[in-house]
């Protein structure tokens, strides 16, 4: 009976709105103070289903009661807090997550729910929260409670079971029911053909780009997230995300550079067509976040599925308007993007890519660079419309770090460095080393947590978010940081933050998405071949010829120095030195047999 009391109260009066609160430490702290549970709504702007659930049922008057009343509501934006992003992935976006006042996950559900089926899920929850009938959930996938120290060996075998396991043998891609352009194991697929000479590894790569490059957009350009027709690529869901432009695009330039296909170029010139034409801000000259799905009809009076919008000719398109663009600006984006660049200039040997690059890395650092030594993790936010999510200030970010985008920086960083051999990006690389070592790495433990601000506790005990991705994108600027300038010192954190994130639990939380520490592993095991100029002229055409020719010869092991004479001899001429760790070839000079001396002393590596 006083249950039914309890729920007719409801009806005594309406808020306008939903209290939303931030995620931090005074949302947490108030839940504590007025013992109320939590309720937190994680996603994205450009997620369809998230904005279903802000139209239809957050503006529905008894939810926003219901909600009001009887707990504090915190949004999280999963971009703009990737911590908390990658906490709550496994249950999509928009996240619907009932904590207790302590943090306790004690209820999740996935995606949008209408307001009358939203409104019997917030009341059962009450119901079994008042009879204290609620268990917390045994999800703490990312909380490493002990140093591990497994062999890296098999930290590999291991990772490498789990993605192959995911591997589509018969449709190609990585995943057998949401079929996703997964750039990071293209990546990691090239690394095993040339390092392992696996002719299978580049095959893999080769066939799911194929269907990377099937469900691009072959009008407005630009590829698809991803599709939803089962395994074969049919049924793409629209939403083309900047991050995946990015990686794609590294990704087609290497395929060039692995099989001199010149349709690999064509493609990765379309994506790069469409990130100009559509992507960039003119204002800040970087790139936004992604494009939705669905469409801003201009027409209301018209109605048309997005699946059936994208087959039009542009000028069909034209009829019904262009779908929205979320015109947020985000740090590991916009240098995931240099990344592609730099490979794209790799592959083709225009300059005017380098350039690109330069330059867009040069503004992210002037609007992203803190004066504490680390980059924020939002620029600036663009839009007219009002977002669902607030997004973290200027002055909050003074005060908090994120792991992913400083992993991105530093990859993007030292990229630069060794094709410009400008050593403001080496000083720049090292300096984000240090500060993110001192803010964030577990001396205790091991590995890097995703960020300083965690104001979750669990049972009066901080829960220290370790995200897989984010640490092996680390752990591979630290490997490759290390054999550029063989600088050991951070040998021994590199290992033990593999060995933080490579546990079974945080492995099979990440299912398919584990490729990023799969190469992290290799590298720590296999290292790179450091390709060393050796000139007393740095700016002599000699000197410019063969650093050009090493700049765009093709091996994902390779790494770029231009040095003095010291370390290697004076040979009075520029000389090339290939080494890996035990061994170095004679000196290469130039001539017409350079690159085939090359070859010959790499094929004769094991």
């Amino acid at each position: 009976m006083r249950y039914i009391i309890f729920l007719l109260l409801f009806k005594t009066s309406y808020s306008q709105i939903i209290n939303w609160q931030a995620w931090g430490n005074a949302a947490f702290n108030e839940a504590k103070t007025k013992r109320k549970p939590i309720f937190l709504d994680v996603g994205t702007e450009w997620c369809t289903a998230c904005n279903l659930m802000e139209e239809k049922t957050y503006s529905n008057k008894e939810i926003i009661d219901l909600l009001n009343k009887n707990f504090i509501c915190i949004k999280a934006d999963a971009e703009a807090q990737p911590d908390v992003g990658a906490r709550f992935l496994e249950w999509g976006w928009p996240a619907l997550i009932f904590l207790d006042n302590n943090g306790n996950q004690l209820r999740a559900f996935q995606g949008n729910r209408q307001p009358e089926i939203f409104k019997k899920i917030i009341i059962n929850f009450l119901k079994d929260y008042k009879s204290d009938n609620l268990k917390p959930d045994n999800t703490d996938y990312y909380v490493v409670d002990e140093l591990l120290d497994t062999p890296i060996n098999d930290l590999l075998i291991k990772a490498n079971t789990q993605l192959d396991n995911y591997y589509d043998s018969l449709y190609y891609g990585w995943g057998f029911v949401l079929k996703i352009p997964l750039y990071q194991p293209i990546e990691y697929s090239f690394w095993q053909a040339k390092t392992l000479k696996n002719n299978y590894a580049q095959t893999k790569a080769i066939n799911s780009l194929i269907k990377y490059a099937q469900i691009s957009d072959r009008i407005g350009g630009g590829v698809y997230f991803g599709c939803t027709s089962g395994r074969n690529w049919e049924g793409a869901q629209p939403e083309k995300r900047t991050e995946y432009q990015g990686g794609v695009l590294h990704n087609y330039a290497e395929a060039y550079m692995a099989t001199q296909d010149q349709k690999w170029l064509n493609e990765a010139s379309l994506i790069k067509k469409y990130l100009y034409d559509n992507l960039l801000s003119k204002t800040d000259s970087l790139f936004y976040n992604s494009q939705e799905e669905y469409i801003s009809l201009l027409d209301l009076s018209k109605t048309i599925e997005p699946e059936i919008y994208f087959n039009l000719s542009l000028e069909e398109r034209k009829k019904y308007g262009q779908p929205p663009i979320d015109k947020t600006i985000y740090t590991d984006i916009n240098f995931r993007i240099v990344r592609g660049l730099l490979k794209l200039f790799q592959a083709n040997k225009d300059s005017s890519d380098l350039k690109l690059a330069i330059s867009l890395a040069n503004n992210i650092v002037k609007k992203a660079y803190q004066s504490n030594g680390w980059f924020k993790t939002v620029i600036s936010n663009n839009n007219s419309n009002t977002r669902m999510r607030l997004l973290p200030s200027d002055s909050s970010q003074k005060n908090v770090i994120y792991l992913k985008p400083q992993a991105q920086a530093a990859l993007a960083m030292l990229d630069l460095y060794q094709l410009t051999q400008n050593k403001y990006w080496l000083t720049k690389c090292i300096e984000l080393r240090k500060i993110v070592t001192e803010k964030l790495y577990d001396e205790k433990l091991g590995g890097y947590f995703s960020t300083n601000l965690m104001p979750i506790s669990l049972s009066n005990k901080k829960t220290s978010t370790k995200v897989l991705m984010e640490n092996a994108l680390f752990a591979r600027f630290l490997i490759e940081l290390q054999d550029l300038t063989d600088d050991k010192s951070f040998e021994k954190i590199t290992l033990e933050t593999l060995n933080a994130v490579g546990s079974d639990k945080i492995l099979k939380n990440e299912e398919r998405l584990i490729a990023d520490y799969n190469l992290a592993v290799s590298k720590a095991i296999q290292h790179h071949l450091v390709f060393t100029v050796v000139s007393n002229d740095f700016n002599s055409k000699q000197t410019k010829k063969l650093l050009s020719l090493v700049n765009h010869y093709y091996h994902p092991q390779k790494l770029i120095k231009l040095d003095k004479p010291g370390h290697y001899p004076d040979l009075g001429e520029p000389s090339l030195f290939i080494c890996n760790q035990n061994l170095c070839s004679q000196p290469i000079k130039l001539n017409l047999n350079t690159l085939t001396e090359m070859d010959s002393f790499i094929n004769k590596l094991k």
